[in-house]
C-alpha cells in the first residue's frame, strides 16, 4: 500500500500539485484564523492587561475595599502578608498597591514638574518576590532589592537623565518629606491603563508604605501558583466566600475577557475570531475536497485497469489512503508553517505603530495538522469510493453530469434546498435572538446547501450572463455554450470564487459594521480626550476659569477646550449633576455631542440625555427649586447632562459644583510619551494640579489597537482566501482544457484560430469568475449581516446599524474577474500551441 503510493508521488508528482496547493492553502487559512485568535488574545493581554499578564492568577475585589476589609487580611498589606499565602499551590501573592509620590528634578533642569514646579508626578507601586509577575521588561539593571532603591521606567530615566547607579530624590505628598534613594534598575514604561501617561516607579514595600503614609489600599493582587490552578482557584474563592470578602479570581484569560465583555457587552475576541476559525475550517474542507474530486474522477479509468487488472477494492482504497494521508500531511506542515511566518510578519510590521502587538501560539495549532489529513483521507476516499461502485467496464465511460432529471440531481436538488431553507430560516432566527453559536451552525448549513445546489443554478446563471459576450462572435458564443453543456465542470470551477468572495465580502461586511460600531461604544465611554477638573478655582468666577481654559488651549498638541459649569443637580443613577456649555463647541471637541444634538439644544429649555432615558422631561434641582426641562435624545447610552448658556440664564440655574474643562488633542494617535509632556505643560503654566488631569485618549487607543490589529491579521487571512480561490479557478479551468483537448483540436481544425480558442476559454474563465464573485459577494454580505445582528443585537438596544462595503464589494468582484481572467492564460496558451492533429490524437 505504502509502496504504491511512494511509486505514485515520484512517477506522477505534477498531478498532486493542484491538491497540494488547496491542503496548503487551506491548512494555512485554519491555521492562520487559530493564530490570529492566539495573538489577538496575546496582543491584548498585554495592551489592557499589562498589570497582570504574567501572573498565573489575578484576585480583584468588586469595589475598592474600605481600609477595615478583611480583603487585606487575606491578600496582605505593607505589614505582613496575607492567610492566602497557606493554601496549598500558592507560592506568592503580590499585593498591587500604588502610592502617589513626587521625584524631585535634578538641579539646575530647565524643565517644569508636573507636581510643583521642581517635582514630577509619579505612581510608585511595590515590587514583587518574583520578578517574573511583571509584565513589564526590564531594560538595564534589576528591580529594588533594598529599601534605598527603586526602579524607574524609561519615561523617567530619560526626563531626569537617570542611569542605573544614580541617586533621586523622592518627596512625600503629605508632609514633602524627602529622602534619597538609587536607581537600581529601569524598565519599559508600563502600558498599564489605570496610570496610563503617568511615570512610574518601584520599590520595596516597606518604601512603599513609607511613601504613601498610612497602609496604601488596593483592589488587586496577582499571584504566582505552582500546582493545579483549578484547585487553587476553588480553595481561593472558598477563603473569599467564607470572609464574605466581594472579590473573585480568574486567570489573566478569563479577566481580559470580562474586561472586554464591561467594555463592549460581549467577549468580541472569542466570538468574533471562534466563528472565524469555524468558517476557515468549513472552508478548508470545501476546497480540499472540491480539488480533490476533481483529481480523483480525473483517474476513474486507471482504478478501473487496475480492476480489470487484478486488484480489489480494497486494494485500491488503501492506495488512496496511503497517498492522501502522505499529500495531506506534507500539505498540512507546509501550510501550518507559513502561516506562523505570515502571521509573525504581519505583527511583526503591525508593532512600528502598535506597541502591544503580539505574537501567539498555542497548542490547538495541532489541531490543524489533523484535520489537515482527516479531510484531505475523507476528499479522497468519498469520490474513489463512489468511482470503485461501478463495474471496471462502466467505470471506463465518462460519468454524466447531474442535471435536474437525473437521480442525482434530484437528489440533490432535494437536500441542498432543505439545507438551504432550513439553514437559511434558523440563521435569521438565531441572529435575531443574539445566538452567535447557532448562527453560525446554520449559516454554514446554508452555505453548503448553496454549493450542493451550485450545480444546477451557477451554470444557468453563466449562460445568462453570457449573452453579454455574444457580440464579439464565435469565441463568445461558445463560451456561453461550453458554460451548460457541462455543468458540474462549470459549477466546479465557480465554487472556489463562491467560496473566496462569500468570506471575503462577509468579514468586510462585518468588520466594517464592528469598527463602526466599536467606534460609537468607544466614543461611549471615552467621549473626550482630556479632562481637566478646576478643583481649585470657584465656577462662578467665569473671568478665571475663561482664562484658565484659555491656557489650557494654548499648550502645544492641544486642538480645543471649552469650559462646562455645572448648575444643577439630578437624581438620575447615569449622572448626578448638569453641566453648560456651548453645545456647537463641544461637538467638535467631543464624540458625545453630536452636530444633531447640537442644533437642539439651541431652543431654551431643552438638556441632552442618554438614549435609554424614558421620559420626555428631566427634573434638575438648582439653588431656586425644581425645573423639568424638555429632554434632547443622544443615540449614546452614556452623556453628560449639557443644557446651553442660555437655557441656564433664563431659569436662574446657580452654579454649584466643580467646573470641567474638556480637551480635544491635535493628534489622535499619539503616543504616551507625547500625551505625558502635553500634561506636562498643561500643568506648568496653568494653576491645574496633575492629579486633576486625566486622559481617556490613550485607553481608548488601546481598545482600538486591540480592534485594530485583530482587522489587520484578518487581512492576511483575506489574502489567503482570495489566493484559494484564485488557484481553485485556476486548477479546474486547467483540467477542464485537458479534458477537451480533442474537442479544441476538432474546433481548430474546423477553422477556429489560436486566437478565437484563446477568446473562448478567456470568456469562460471571465462569465464564470464573474458569476462567482457576484453570487459571492451577495451571499458574503447577507452572512455578514446577519453575523452583526447576532453579534451587536446583544449589546444594542435600539437595533443594529449595518454598514454595507458597497465599494470594497465592487472591487472584490473586479479583482476575481481579473483573478479569473489570469488563470485563463496558461490553459489557454497551451490549448493554442497543441496543433490539431496532435490534439485529436490524444487520448
Amino acid at each position: 500500500m505504502w509502496k504504491l503510493a511512494l511509486s505514485e508521488l515520484k512517477l506522477h508528482p505534477r498531478r498532486y500539485v493542484a491538491v497540494l496547493l488547496a491542503i496548503l492553502l487551506g491548512t494555512m487559512f485554519l491555521a492562520g484564523s487559530l493564530l490570529v485568535t492566539s495573538s489577538a488574545k496575546e496582543s491584548t493581554k498585554q495592551m489592557l492587561g499589562a498589570t497582570y499578564a504574567n501572573a498565573d492568577l489575578l484576585i480583584t475585589a468588586e469595589t475598592p475595599p474600605d481600609p477595615e476589609s478583611d480583603f487585606y487580611d487575606l491578600a496582605g498589606t505593607v505589614e505582613q502578608s496575607g492567610s492566602l499565602t497557606e493554601i496549598n499551590g500558592v507560592e506568592e501573592v503580590y499585593p498591587l498597591m500604588n502610592a502617589a509620590t513626587a521625584m524631585v528634578l535634578p538641579e539646575g533642569s530647565d524643565k517644569q514638574g508636573t507636581f510643583d514646579p521642581d517635582s514630577d508626578f509619579v505612581y510608585a507601586t511595590n515590587r514583587p518576590a518574583d520578578a517574573s509577575l511583571l509584565a513589564t521588561p526590564m531594560t538595564d539593571g534589576e528591580l529594588p532589592t533594598a529599601d534605598d532603591e527603586i526602579t524607574v521606567d524609561t519615561e523617567s530615566a530619560e526626563r531626569h537623565d537617570l542611569a542605573v547607579g544614580d541617586t533621586v530624590t523622592l518627596r512625600t505628598l503629605a508632609d514633602e518629606a524627602e529622602q534619597d534613594v538609587t536607581v537600581s534598575g529601569i524598565m519599559d514604561q508600563s502600558m498599564d491603563p489605570t496610570v496610563v501617561g503617568a511615570m512610574t516607579i518601584y520599590t520595596t514595600v516597606e518604601t512603599l508604605g513609607e511613601l504613601g503614609g498610612d497602609s496604601p489600599t488596593y483592589d488587586t493582587a496577582l499571584l504566582r501558583v505552582d500546582g493545579d490552578i483549578d484547585q487553587v482557584i476553588t480553595d481561593i474563592q472558598q477563603a473569599l466566600n467564607a470572609t464574605g470578602v466581594p472579590a473573585t479570581v480568574n486567570t489573566p484569560d478569563v479577566q481580559i475577557s470580562e474586561q472586554l465583555v464591561d467594555m463592549m457587552g460581549f467577549d468580541a475576541i472569542t466570538v468574533v475570531l471562534g466563528g472565524f476559525s469555524a468558517i476557515a475550517l468549513l472552508v478548508m474542507m470545501l476546497v480540499i475536497n472540491n480539488t480533490f474530486s476533481v483529481l480523483v474522477a480525473q483517474r476513474t479509468r486507471q482504478y478501473a485497469l487496475q480492476r480489470v487488472l487484478g486488484a480489489t477494492r480494497g486494494q485500491i482504497r488503501k492506495g488512496v489512503l496511503a497517498e492522501s494521508v502522505l499529500i495531506g500531511l506534507i500539505g498540512s506542515i507546509t501550510g501550518i508553517a507559513l502561516a506562523i511566518g505570515l502571521i509573525f510578519g504581519l505583527l511583526a510590521v503591525a508593532q512600528q505603530w502598535m506597541s502591544g502587538a503580539t505574537f501567539g501560539v498555542d497548542l490547538s495549532i495541532l489541531w490543524v495538522l489533523l484535520a489537515g489529513v482527516v479531510i484531505t483521507v475523507v476528499a479522497s476516499w468519498l469520490p474513489a469510493s463512489q468511482a470503485m461502485r461501478v463495474s471496471p467496464l462502466e467505470a471506463m465511460r465518462p460519468v454524466p453530469a447531474s442535471t435536474m432529471g437525473s437521480k442525482a440531481g434530484k437528489l440533490r436538488l432535494v437536500l441542498g434546498s432543505l439545507m438551504l431553507l432550513a439553514g437559511g430560516a434558523a440563521l435569521v432566527f438565531f441572529a435575531a435572538a443574539g445566538l452567535v453559536g447557532m448562527a453560525i451552525v446554520a449559516g454554514a448549513v446554508s452555505f453548503i446547501g448553496v454549493l450542493a445546489l451550485g450545480v444546477l443554478f451557477v451554470p444557468g446563471a453563466v449562460y445568462a450572463l453570457g449573452g453579454l459576450t455574444r457580440w464579439t462572435g464565435i469565441p463568445g458564443k461558445m463560451a456561453q455554450l461550453n458554460s451548460v453543456r457541462n455543468r458540474s465542470r462549470t459549477a466546479a470551477t465557480a465554487t472556489a470564487l463562491i467560496v473566496g468572495t462569500t468570506l471575503v465580502a462577509m468579514i468586510l461586511t462585518g468588520g466594517r459594521t464592528a469598527q463602526d460600531s466599536t467606534d460609537e461604544m468607544l466614543a461611549t465611554n471615552y467621549p473626550v480626550d482630556i479632562y481637566a477638573e478646576l478643583a481649585d478655582i470657584d465656577p462662578a468666577d467665569t473671568a478665571q476659569v475663561n482664562s484658565t481654559t484659555e491656557a489650557l488651549a494654548e499648550t502645544a498638541g492641544i486642538a480645543d477646550a471649552e469650559a462646562l459649569y455645572p448648575v444643577g443637580s439630578i437624581d438620575e443613577s447615569w449622572s448626578e449633576q448638569v453641566m453648560t456649555a456651548d453645545p456647537e463647541h463641544l461637538a467638535g471637541i467631543s464624540d458625545s455631542v453630536s452636530d444633531d444634538d447640537a442644533q437642539a439644544l439651541e431652543e431654551t429649555g431643552t438638556v441632552l440625555v442618554p438614549e435609554h432615558h424614558e421620559s420626555n422631561t428631566l427634573t434638575v434641582t438648582t439653588a431656586d427649586g425644581e425645573v423639568e426641562l424638555d429632554v434632547v435624545r443622544s443615540d449614546l447610552s452614556s452623556v453628560t447632562p449639557i443644557v446651553s448658556a442660555e437655557t441656564a440664564e433664563q431659569l436662574s440655574m446657580d452654579v454649584t459644583g466643580m467646573a470641567v474643562v474638556w480637551l480635544s488633542v491635535a493628534d489622535e494617535d499619539i503616543s504616551q510619551a507625547d500625551l505625558q509632556e502635553i500634561v506636562t505643560n498643561m500643568v506648568a503654566d496653568t494653576e491645574v494640579s496633575s492629579q486633576d488631569v486625566s486622559s481617556p485618549l490613550v485607553l481608548r487607543s488601546m481598545y482600538q489597537q486591540a480592534i485594530d490589529a485583530v482587522m489587520l491579521t484578518v487581512i492576511g487571512l483575506l489574502g489567503i482566501s482570495v489566493l484559494i480561490a484564485f488557484v481553485g479557478v485556476a486548477n479546474t479551468l486547467a483540467l477542464s482544457s485537458l479534458e477537451r483537448t480533442r474537442e479544441n483540436s476538432l474546433m481548430r481544425a474546423l477553422g477556429l484560430t489560436k486566437r478565437g480558442l484563446r477568446s473562448m476559454l478567456m470568456w469562460e474563465a471571465v462569465l464564470i469568475s464573474a458569476v462567482g464573485a457576484i453570487l459571492g459577494s451577495v451571499l458574503g454580505m447577507l452572512y455578514g449581516w446577519a453575523g452583526s445582528v447576532a453579534i451587536f443585537s446583544q449589546i444594542s438596544s435600539g437595533g443594529v446599524d449595518i454598514t454595507w462595503p458597497w465599494l470594497e464589494v465592487s472591487g472584490v468582484i473586479a479583482v476575481a474577474v481579473i483573478a479569473g481572467l489570469i488563470a485563463s492564460v496558461a490553459p489557454s496558451r497551451r490549448a493554442a500551441k497543441m496543433s490539431p492533429v496532435e490534439g485529436l490524437e490524444a487520448d
